[in-house]
């Protein structure tokens, strides 16, 4: 009976890496299920409950949030839900059972890898079903790809594209700095392939701050290997590949997409007339002149609301009423949602995870990747946001001796 209940604990927390394959409810009754059975395990061998600082550490943020909501005066339990995964996920991971061993770890991020791979390809079904392939490069009326608006719009699985292309982008990342590495032959090829086929659905998405991102990924690579002395023909070859791969092969829907923010950043919304860049203007301008007067312990819910009246104020359009548009910038959020205080706090445990915590290398390069794009998304206020910051987080709190296993 143990032994059967041990693979459906192994099979739980292995569940935990596919979650670019579920729906938000979806994913967190799979969580449920598996602190059902990590309990279990904690309450049959009778483990001490013993809180250090690592563990509240991690848990901060959900405490920053829930003491927000308490003190407000229009307290809403949806904020506390959406933050659940900063208090669940170390403490899943934390407290785990002796058999969730340094391979499940292995294993968990080749299953994220196969979940990514097998939602792109759920998304070039959906989109191939109305559209031609040569389409997929095409740009919307609005100069945003025409198939990142698609298949948002139409699959069961909604991922706003950039968090979807992040998701790719730390598949990619995982192939660069530790799948190239296997020496497994049929493991290695996976890690070769995947590597092209995430940097062609990036490219394809075409979300310009995961593509600065990119590039920065792989100069840091390249750093990283000629530093070490490891084999510079491959590193260089890899180099070459990537650029050609993606110059020769997008250079048009690449220069359309950044060619765009030199032709529209300084004209102004009016009517219909918006897209992407202009957009993103005018939150910046309502986002600071907020800032500004912001009070004590923040807008609070009110903060949205705010959002939109400067919108309709400072601009002769209704952009703001065909879809939410918050800060997009997850940093202003804290300052305008919680006071300067929120920032600060944020801040310090951003400083604990990197200085108090021995990361490997993997995953310090995927948590700067996630504060970067933070500085364009609000990427820390949505559920996939939050997961994908937090599951790898709490997958490697692992002992210090084994970090050289994910180097």
């Amino acid at each position: 009976m143990d032994k059967v209940i041990n693979k459906i604990t192994i099979f739980f927390y292995l569940s935990l890496a596919s979650f670019p394959l579920m729906r938000a409810n979806i994913n967190s009754i799979f969580i449920i299920f598996c602190c059902l059975f990590a309990i279990y395990d904690f309450l049959k061998n009778k483990k001490k409950f013993v809180l250090n600082t690592k563990i509240i550490g991690l848990t901060s943020v959900f405490w920053m949030f829930l003491f927000k909501e308490i003190v407000s005066s229009d307290f809403n339990i949806t904020i506390i839900l959406l933050h659940l995964p900063f208090l669940i996920l170390p403490f899943l991971f934390f407290f785990k059972p002796d058999f969730i061993n340094d391979e499940i770890k292995k294993k968990s991020l080749f299953i994220f890898q196969i979940s990514v791979f097998i939602q792109t390809i759920i998304y070039l079904i959906v989109f191939l079903k109305k559209y031609n392939i040569d389409q997929l490069f095409s740009i919307n009326n609005y100069k945003i790809p025409l198939f990142r608006t698609y298949v948002f719009d139409n699959t069961n699985v909604e991922i706003h594209p950039t968090y979807f292309s992040a998701f790719l982008l730390c598949s990619f990342t995982i192939s660069l700095f530790v799948g190239l590495k296997s020496k497994l032959k049929k493991h290695l090829l996976f890690q070769l392939i995947n590597i092209c086929f995430t940097l062609f659905f990036i490219s394809v998405f075409v979300s310009k701050i995961i593509i600065i991102i990119l590039f920065f990924t792989v100069i840091l690579y390249v750093v990283i290997e000629i530093k070490n002395k490891n084999n510079i023909l491959k590193t260089i070859s890899l180099i070459l590949f990537f650029g050609a791969f993606t110059l020769f092969g997008f250079k048009n829907l690449l220069k359309e997409r950044f060619y765009e923010i030199n032709s529209e950043i300084n004209k102004p919304i009016e009517g219909d007339y918006h897209n992407s860049i202009n957009i993103r203007v005018a939150i910046i301008k309502c986002s600071l002149n907020l800032l500004k007067k912001v009070p004590i312990l923040g807008y609070g819910q009110n903060l949205q609301k705010k959002l939109n009246d400067c919108y309709k104020t400072n601009n002769n359009s209704n952009f703001h009423t065909l879809a939410t548009y918050n800060t997009h910038n997850y940093y202003f959020n804290l300052v305008l949602y919680g006071g300067w205080l929120f920032l600060l706090f944020f801040l310090s445990y951003i400083y604990y995870i990197f200085f108090k915590i021995k990361y490997p290398k993997i995953i310090i390069v995927i948590l700067i990747q996630v504060l970067l794009i933070n500085s364009t998304e609000n990427f820390l206020s949505r559920h996939h946001g939050i997961l994908l910051f937090m599951y790898f987080i709490s997958l490697f709190l692992i002992p210090k001796k084994t970090l050289k296993n994910f180097s």
